[in-house]
């Protein structure tokens, strides 16, 4: 038995997945929203049986309780191993860590070197004496510099690429790692030079890259803001600063107030607001929402950009929504930015969040504040502002009072508002449309496939369920290679047992065959299966479906050879191939009327 098999052994997937993800008993498996993707309806399912999980939504990703927690974390199989061989007391017999694996721990040493490098000249070096003065000025406190790890970068060419080198590590590694930038000659400088420098960890702890922010008076042709590249530990779009530090107090919340920009985060925290993360720009992504997902019921927005004119900022509530969080619009009562508000008064931006307000009060408000609704063409351009926030309402009872509050600001009636946002949707429906790809054969074989041996696999007697599906269709009417090599060992395991057992059957089969297996053990065919009518029915028709399918890639095969003979004038060959050919089609229409095969 394998290292990983133990683990699993020793490791019940619905008890582990439960410390993770809120998992709901659905008959014979469990369901659970899925956290790799965002979405309102679960189509995560996991199987105790097989002890496996599988996503039958957007993510299509499936596995064990080792991948789960690779997807989780982002984490190498060889570290998820690790980890889990430590809880469940496993020995392991062997470690070897893939060169990738390798690679990011590498990086991970590089990146936390460099913080310790860049605190130590902001904490004890008369270098940081600029930067320390600067985040006075700030209000920034010692202990949140420690807190946070911020530190300064020296005004210098090498000075952090010749620390490294001594350290030990290589000039590629620290390239890698985003700390060097190359010249067209070949050399290499330091990426951060007299700057105040922020340290960006991964909801892990792991210190993945860097924000670096010019000091005053610098010129203002050098960028305010130089960050850390996208490298193999550093994803930008997956990253919350300030998430490593503050995740339990937004788990005890169960919100976060999320700002723009790191100062805006230290300012927070410093007044006492600690269930806050920052993000690089004005919009959440995907990424971002599936971890604040994990800690979060809702978020609270205090974003400096202009959330109704922006995109992006559109898009990321979009996603937020999406993944079934309330979104809220924090209003400052003074400054342009958090930090601002907090230096006014520490009070000031405490007492915001709890005044937040749902994210379409705040389109309609302040696009009233910026047109006015007197005259059509404020009206207009607060409709256009409004409505394409508005479109995005899934729930009716909700779209409804906001399309009579918006209504009654306009002074016109809701119908006008209605059709507006009928209007919005057609066109951009049209705006987006692509040419329509139908579903080619082989993908209609595939889910024709998969849902017959889905019924097998899960009917009360799969034993006899299989003889009647065999009774029409031979293992050559399979076109796809795992149901095909899953049917036939079915077949051979009920012939040497008797009966089906399904965890038995399923710890037999190999690696390649294992996921469809479980897909189609895990797809929820409970409609059908509680019926017995109704399912008997249904397995005669997709039965018949796979059969004609089988027929239709024969005759087309056939009928490919048979002119392949014609043009190469091997007319002998044919009569045959010929009398075959009206065999297999008079066979496919009677399939084609639902007579018997």
């Amino acid at each position: 038995m394998t290292d990983a098999e133990q683990i699993k052994q020793k490791l019940d997937i619905v008890d582990f997945l439960s410390e993770y993800i809120q998992l709901k008993k659905a008959g014979r498996n469990f369901k659970a929203l899925c956290p790799f993707h965002s979405e309102k309806t679960p189509s995560f399912v996991v199987s105790p049986e097989r002890q496996s999980w599988h996503c039958f939504g957007a993510c299509g990703e499936g596995g064990d309780a080792i991948s789960f927690l690779q997807k989780w974390e982002g984490i190498e199989f060889v570290e998820a191993l690790k980890i889990l061989a430590q809880r469940t007391g496993v020995k392991l017999s062997s470690y070897a860590p893939t060169e990738t694996s390798r690679l990011k721990e590498r990086l991970y040493e590089i990146n936390h070197l460099a913080a310790e490098f860049f605190h130590y000249l902001l904490t004890g070096h008369d270098m940081g004496g600029r930067a320390r003065e600067y985040l006075k000025e700030r209000g920034i406190k010692e202990a949140i510099m420690k807190t946070f790890l911020l530190g300064y970068a020296p005004n210098s060419w090498d000075s952090l690429l010749s620390y490294l080198l001594k350290k030990g590590y290589s000039k590629a590694d620290i390239y890698t790692a985003g700390l060097t930038v190359h010249t067209d000659r070949g050399s290499e400088y330091d990426r951060f030079r007299g700057r105040l420098m922020f340290t960006l960890r991964d909801h892990r702890g792991n210190i993945v890259g860097f924000a670096g922010r010019k000091l005053p008076p610098q010129s203002e042709k050098e960028a305010k803001y130089v960050n850390t590249p996208e490298t193999p530990v550093y994803i930008k779009g997956n990253i919350l600063y300030g998430l490593d530090v503050n995740r339990e107090a937004i788990k005890k919340e169960k919100n976060a107030v999320v700002v723009e920009g790191e100062f805006d985060l230290l300012s927070a925290f410093q007044s006492g607001v600690t269930n806050v993360v920052a993000i690089k720009g004005s919009a959440l992504t995907d990424g971002q929402v599936l971890l604040l997902k994990r800690y979060a019921e809702s978020v609270d927005l205090s974003l400096d950009s202009d959330i109704a004119g922006n995109e992006a900022a559109r898009r990321g509530i979009e996603v937020a929504e999406n993944a079934g969080l309330t979104v809220k619009i924090v209003r400052l009562p003074y400054g342009k930015d958090p930090a601002e508000c907090i230096g006014k008064d520490p009070h000031l931006f405490a007492k915001a969040i709890k005044s937040s307000i749902p994210v379409y009060d705040f389109v309609i408000e302040n696009a009233f504040d910026k047109y006015g609704s007197e005259g059509v063409v404020g009206k207009k351009k607060i409709a256009e502002e409004v409505i394409p926030f508005l479109s995005k309402i899934e729930n009716a009872i909700v779209l409804s009072h906001y399309i009579k509050y918006l209504s009654e600001k306009l002074g016109v009636s809701q119908e006008s508002v209605e059709i507006a946002i009928g209007q919005f949707e057609r066109k951009k429906k049209t705006a987006n449309i692509l040419p329509e790809e139908q579903k080619t054969g082989t993908v209609r074989g595939v889910l024709l496939e998969e849902y017959l041996l889905s019924l097998v696999v899960q009917s009360h007697e799969v034993d006899k369920t299989l003889e009647k599906v065999l009774e029409s269709l031979n293992f050559s009417d399979f076109d796809q290679p795992p149901v095909r090599k899953i049917i036939e060992e079915m077949k051979a395991y009920i012939s040497a047992h008797k009966k089906f057992y399904v965890r038995d059957f399923g710890s037999r089969l190999s690696a390649e065959i294992s996921p469809t297996f479980d897909k189609v053990l895990m797809v929820d065919r409970e409609n059908i299966l509680k019926d017995e009518e109704k399912f008997g029915k249904e397995l005669a028709m997709v039965a018949r479906e796979v059969k004609k399918q089988s027929l239709r890639r024969e005759v087309n095969n056939l009928s490919t050879k048979i002119r392949q003979l014609e043009e190469s004038g091997e007319s002998d060959k044919i009569k045959p191939l010929n009398e075959k050919l009206r065999e297999l089609i008079k066979g496919l229409n009677q399939s084609e009327t639902g007579k018997s095969l």
